[in-house]
C-alpha cells in the first residue's frame, strides 16, 4: 500500500481540487527541500529522539517532511512557516489529543513533552510539530463505492460525534473556508470566466435567501471541515483508514462539515446527488440528523464547491503564471454544472427521503386535508373506470397518478376551490390550499379546454374534455418543474411523497395506491433508515425470503432455504391446516375474551389435557414475554414475595420485567446488570461447567446446591423467593440440556422455601424434544406454572401460561385481568390446528427419529473433526459446541461454519455465552433425506473452516 499526506500548505485552502500544492508520497520530493532534509533529522533527532530516514515532501509555505524509522514506523514532520499563529497550531493539537483512539494522525510530544518546539530557520523562527503518519491511498485515487461512501459518513460522523464536547479559545477564528464565510467569498466570483459565473451567482444567491436564516438555530460545534478527497485515506480492505489534516478546524454549525464531505464525494458522478446518499446515511446512522440541518446541506455542498472556484480564481489571479492552480477547477465546474439542473426543493426531499423521513414534510397535512374530511371533493368524471394503481412497479419504472378510463370525450369536472396555475397543451395544473393554507396541486393530462392561468374555479366547474385517452391524474404535494407519470424504483419513496395517492382525491373504495414492490439491497437500506439498529440480520448478506413451505424457506429467486433453526414455525412453514383454519376464523369474528366463544374454551380444555395434574388454568397472551411476565406476576401475587432465582446466560424475554431475569441480556453487550432482586445461580453446563460429564458424579443434584444456597441467603435476611424461572432446556445459554435430577432437585429446594416453579417451555415445548410433549417430563419434574409461545400458533401470536387453580386464585385481588388480543378465536384457531397437526401427523415421533438421526450423524462427524467438542440434545433441540484445544470456545470458527453452512443453502444460527454453539431447531416436518443434506452440508463446512485453523 501506498502512503500519503495531505499538506494543508496555502492557509485556509482545501487541496488539490482547489488549486493547492497536492499531496505527495514519498517517491519524489522536491529538490528545493532535500537540503533541508538533514537539518530537520538534526532537530527531530535532539528534540523528539526520533532517529531515521527524512525526505522532503511538498509544499509551498510549510516545510512538510516525512521520517521513516529503521522499525519502520513512520512520521509526519511540519515545519511551519514564519508568522504561522500558534493559536490556531494550538487548535489542532489539542482536537488531535481529544480524538485519540480514532484514526486519526497522533500528536508527538517533544523529549520535554511540549506540543511543539521552535527552531532558528533561514527565514525566521519556525514552528516544528511532529504527527504520525496514517497509511492508506486517497480517496482520489481509488473508487468510491456505495460501501466506501457509507463509510466515510459514519467515519465523518465519529468524527464529529467525539469533537461535539470540544472547545478551544481559537476555535472561533475568522476562517475564509469557513461555510459561514461564503457571502465574503461570493465577492470574487466576478473573476470567473462568463460561463462559470451564473452557476456559482446562483449558489452564493440561495446560500443568502435560504440558509443564512437558518444558521444561527442550527446546531453549532468544532468541526474538521475539511474531508476532500485527499485528506480521506482508504485502507487495503476498502473500508476508511483515517481522516487527516486538521488544519481546517472551526466553530461552524456541525452540518457544515458534512456539506463540505458532500462537496469532495459528489466529483466523478454522472448524478452526484444520487451518488452520495450513502454517505449521508452513514454520517445519520452515527449522528443522526435534524430536519433543519438537512434543509440547508444541499445548499451547504453546492456553496463549498462555488467557493473552491472562486478561491482558485482568486489565487490564480494573483500568481496567473501558475496555471497549477486551476488544475481542479474543471472538475468542480463539472458537478456545479450538472447540480444546476436539480432542484434544490427535491434535493432536499431526497436528503431527507435517505435518512428514513417522509420526503415532503407537506405532504402530511395534505393527506390529513382529505382523511379528516376538510376536504369535500366532487367527481372529477361522472363514470369513472380506474387504470393501472399511483405506486405500481412496472417494467418501465413505478407509476405515479392514476389513470381514469373514458370510453369516449368526456367533461372534467374541478373537484375543490382552485386557481388554474398552469395549461400547457393538454396538461392542466390547478392550485389548491388546505385549511392550515397549505398548498397543494391537481395535474390532469389528457383534456382540452378554454381554460387560462390565473382563473378562479368552483368545485364543479369544468375544466374541459378528454381527449378520448385515458385521463391521467396527479394529486401534488410540491410542483416540481416536470411531473413524470413513472420513475425509478430507487427514486419511487421521493416521488410518492410528491405525487401522493390521487385516491384521496377520488375516493374509490378498493382503488388505493400499490404497494412498491423493493429488491433486497433497497429492503436493507430502508429497513436501516425505518428500524431500530438494535434489531439484527441474520448473516453477512441478508437474505429476502418471501415465502415458506414446510421445512424450507424461499427467496425472491425461488430459491429453496433449509430451515434448521426456525422454532416458530413448528408444524412447518404455512403449513395449509393453520392456514385454513385462520382465514376461515378471520372470515367470521375476532374478538376478545369477554364474550364466551367455542375456540378459546375448546383450546384451554386442549392444553389442560397435554399437561400434568395439577396444572390446569389458562391465561392467553401473544408472546412468550408476555407469558413469562405475567407468571412473574402470578408468583408474586401468591408469595407475596419480588426475589426470583434464575439460571445463569438464560433469556426469558425483551420486556423489562423479563430482561432483569435475563442474565444472557443484563450481562451482556449493553447490559446493565440485574437488580437486587434477582439471583443468578449456576448453570448446569455438563461440558464446560464446574462439574461436568463423565468426570463427575450426581451431575443434577450436586448444580442444584446453588439454588439451595441462594434460597439460605435469602432467609438469612428475612426473606423468600417469589419464584424459580429456568427454561427446561436452555437455548440462549448454548442449547444446555441439564444433567438428570437438576430440575426436580431445584424444584424441592424452591418449593421448600416457599416460592414457585416456572418452566419456561417457549422454545422447546409441544413435542420438539421427542421422547416427550414437554421439556420438564425429560427431568421427571413437574412445574407450579408453565409459559408457553413461539410454537404454540406456528407463526400467529400466540402464547399462554398454565398454573395450579391455588396459584390462579391468588391474582384474583379484584384487580381484573385483562389482554385484548389473547385468547382471540382467530388465535385460538391457530392453536388448535397446531395441535390437530402434530397429533395427527405424528411429529413428537418425527421430532424422536430425526433427532436421533441428527444426533447420530453428529457424533459420527465429531470423530473425524476435532473442532467439534460436543453434541448434545433431545429430539430437534440439538447444540453442536465448537472448541479449540483445552474446550476453550471456537467463537470465530462457529461464525464461519455458520456463513459457510448458509452459502450451502442451509440456515443455522449460533448462540451460548461465547456464541461457539451452532443451534439446531428446525420445524418438526423435517425430513430423513433434510437431515442427510444438513449432515453432509456440515461435513463440508467443517472441512472448509478447519482448513483455516491457524
Amino acid at each position: 500500500m501506498a502512503d500519503y499526506l495531505s499538506d494543508r500548505s496555502i492557509t485556509h485552502n482545501v487541496g488539490r481540487r482547489d488549486g493547492v500544492t497536492p499531496t505527495a508520497n514519498d517517491h519524489d520530493a522536491a529538490p528545493t527541500l532535500a537540503e533541508d532534509s538533514a537539518r530537520v533529522a538534526e532537530v527531530v533527532r535532539r528534540q523528539y529522539g526520533l532517529d531515521g530516514r527524512v525526505r522532503a515532501l511538498p509544499g509551498e509555505r510549510d516545510r512538510n517532511f516525512r521520517l521513516v524509522t529503521e522499525q519502520g514506523d513512520g512520521y509526519v514532520i511540519k515545519v511551519h512557516a514564519p508568522g504561522a499563529d500558534p493559536a490556531e497550531l494550538d487548535l489542532q493539537d489539542a482536537a488531535l489529543l481529544h480524538l485519540a483512539g480514532h484514526p486519526v494522525p497522533r500528536l508527538i510530544p517533544s523529549l520535554d513533552g511540549r506540543r511543539s518546539v521552535t527552531v532558528t530557520w533561514d527565514d525566521g523562527p519556525r514552528i516544528v510539530r511532529v504527527l504520525t503518519w496514517l497509511a492508506g491511498r486517497p480517496w482520489a485515487d481509488v473508487e468510491p463505492t456505495e460501501a466506501l461512501l457509507h463509510d466515510l459518513g459514519r467515519q465523518v460522523a465519529a468524527i464529529d460525534a467525539a469533537l461535539s464536547d470540544f472547545t478551544h479559545p481559537a476555535m472561533g477564528r475568522d476562517l475564509v473556508w469557513n461555510l459561514t464565510s461564503a457571502p465574503r467569498v461570493a465577492k470574487l466570483a466576478a473573476l470567473l470566466d462568463d460561463d462559470l459565473m451564473p452557476l456559482v451567482t446562483e449558489v452564493f444567491d440561495r446560500y443568502a435567501e435560504h440558509v443564512v436564516p437558518r444558521l444561527a438555530a442550527l446546531p453549532h460545534q468544532v468541526v474538521h471541515n475539511d474531508a476532500n478527497e485527499l485528506n480521506i485515506l482508504v485502507d487495503d480492505d476498502g473500508g476508511i483508514a483515517g481522516l487527516i489534516d486538521f488544519g481546517d478546524l472551526v466553530w461552524t454549525p456541525r452540518v457544515c462539515g458534512l456539506g463540505v464531505a458532500l462537496a469532495y464525494a459528489m466529483q466523478g458522478h454522472a448524478d452526484p446527488l444520487r451518488a452520495v446518499l450513502p454517505l449521508v446515511r452513514g454520517y445519520d446512522e452515527v449522528a443522526p440528523l435534524r430536519t433543519d440541518e438537512l434543509a440547508v446541506l444541499f445548499d451547504l455542498a453546492r456553496t463549498r464547491l462555488a467557493m473552491s472556484l472562486c478561491m482558485s480564481a482568486h489565487q490564480h489571479a494573483n500568481d496567473p503564471g501558475n496555471d497549477y492552480l486551476l488544475v481542479s477547477r474543471n472538475g468542480v465546474a463539472d458537478v456545479l454544472r450538472k447540480l444546476a439542473g436539480t432542484s434544490p426543493d427535491l434535493a432536499h426531499f431526497a436528503l431527507r427521503d435517505a435518512v428514513g423521513f417522509a420526503a415532503n414534510p407537506a405532504a402530511r397535512a395534505v393527506r390529513r386535508h382529505f382523511t379528516s374530511g376538510e376536504a369535500r371533493p366532487v367527481s372529477v368524471l361522472d363514470e369513472v373506470h380506474l387504470g393501472g394503481r399511483h405506486g405500481e412497479r412496472t417494467r418501465e419504472g413505478v407509476r405515479l397518478g392514476r389513470d381514469l378510463r373514458t370510453d369516449a370525450s368526456v367533461t372534467v369536472r374541478c373537484p375543490l376551490p382552485a386557481v388554474v396555475h398552469a395549461v400547457r397543451g393538454d396538461t392542466v395544473t390547478l392550485a389548491h390550499r388546505t385549511d392550515d393554507d397549505v398548498p397543494f396541486w391537481t395535474l390532469y393530462r389528457g383534456v382540452t379546454g378554454p381554460l387560462r392561468p390565473g382563473g378562479v374555479l368552483a368545485p364543479g366547474d369544468p375544466l374541459g374534455a378528454t381527449n378520448g385517452k385515458n385521463l391521467r391524474l396527479h394529486l401534488l404535494t410540491h410542483l416540481p418543474d416536470r411531473v413524470p407519470d413513472l420513475v425509478e424504483a430507487a427514486e419511487a419513496d421521493l416521488w410518492t411523497s410528491v405525487s401522493i395517492d390521487p385516491n384521496l382525491l377520488l375516493g374509490h373504495r378498493g382503488g388505493g395506491a400499490a404497494r412498491t414492490g423493493r429488491d433486497a439491497a433497497a429492503l436493507a437500506v430502508r429497513r436501516r433508515t425505518n428500524f431500530s439498529r438494535a434489531l439484527g440480520l441474520s448473516y453477512s448478506e441478508p437474505l429476502h425470503i418471501v415465502r415458506g413451505e414446510g421445512a424450507y424457506l424461499y427467496d425472491e429467486a425461488d430459491r429453496p432455504w433449509l430451515d434448521m433453526v426456525n422454532n416458530v414455525c413448528h408444524v412447518g412453514h404455512c403449513h395449509p391446516r393453520v392456514v385454513e383454519a385462520v382465514s376461515r376464523q378471520v372470515a367470521l369474528l375476532n374478538t376478545n375474551t369477554r364474550y364466551l366463544h367455542e375456540s378459546v374454551v375448546a383450546y384451554a380444555h386442549r392444553l389442560v389435557e397435554l399437561l400434568p395434574d395439577p396444572l390446569r388454568v389458562c391465561f392467553f397472551v401473544n408472546s412468550g414475554s408476555e407469558a413469562n411476565d405475567l407468571a412473574l406476576r402470578l408468583a408474586s401475587a401468591h408469595t407475596g414475595a419480588r426475589d426470583v432465582l434464575v439460571l445463569d446466560h438464560a433469556y426469558h424475554g425483551h420486556l423489562s420485567s423479563q430482561v432483569a431475569l435475563s442474565p444472557y441480556k443484563f450481562d451482556g453487550p449493553g447490559g446493565q446488570g440485574g437488580p437486587t432482586t434477582t439471583h443468578v445461580c449456576e448453570l448446569p453446563d455438563p461440558y464446560r461447567g464446574r462439574l461436568r460429564a463423565g468426570r463427575d458424579d450426581d451431575l443434577g443434584p450436586r448444580y442444584a446446591a446453588p439454588v439451595a444456597s441462594h434460597l439460605a441467603t435469602l432467609k438469612s435476611r428475612g426473606l423468600r423467593p417469589a419464584a424459580f424461572f429456568a427454561e427446561s432446556l436452555q437455548s440462549c445459554g448454548g442449547q444446555i440440556v441439564y444433567p438428570d435430577g437438576y430440575l426436580r432437585a431445584a424444584f424441592e429446594h424452591v418449593r421448600q422455601a416457599g416460592g414457585v416453579c416456572v418452566a419456561d417451555e417457549i422454545q422447546v415445548g409441544l413435542g420438539r424434544v421427542g421422547r416427550h410433549f414437554w421439556g420438564f417430563e425429560t427431568q421427571d419434574a413437574v412445574p407450579d406454572i408453565v409459559t408457553l409461545g413461539k410454537p404454540l400458533g406456528n407463526g400467529h401470536p400466540l402464547a399462554a401460561v398454565v398454573t395450579t387453580p391455588e396459584i390462579a386464585r391468588s391474582f384474583e385481588t379484584g384487580m381484573e385481568y385483562f389482554n385484548t388480543f389473547g385468547g382471540n378465536p382467530v388465535s385460538a384457531e391457530a392453536g388448535l390446528a397446531v395441535l390437530d397437526v402434530i397429533q395427527d401427523e405424528r411429529l413428537q415421533a418425527n421430532a424422536r427419529a430425526r433427532g436421533d438421526q441428527l444426533l447420530a450423524g453428529l457424533r459420527r462427524l465429531r470423530e473425524r473433526h476435532p473442532l467439534i467438542g460436543d453434541v448434545r440434545g433431545e429430539g430437534l433441540f440439538i447444540g453442536i459446541e465448537l472448541s479449540l484445544p483445552g474446550r476453550a470456545p471456537a467463537t470465530a470458527q462457529a461464525a464461519a461454519v455458520k456463513e459457510a453452512v448458509k452459502a450451502r443453502g442451509v440456515l443455522i444460527s449460533t448462540d451460548g455465552p461465547d456464541a461457539n454453539v451452532l443451534k439446531i431447531k428446525p420445524p418438526l416436518v423435517l425430513t430423513e433425506a433434510d437431515c442427510d443434506l444438513f449432515l453432509d452440508v456440515l461435513a463440508d463446512a467443517m472441512i472448509q473452516v478447519e482448513a483455516h485453523i491457524q
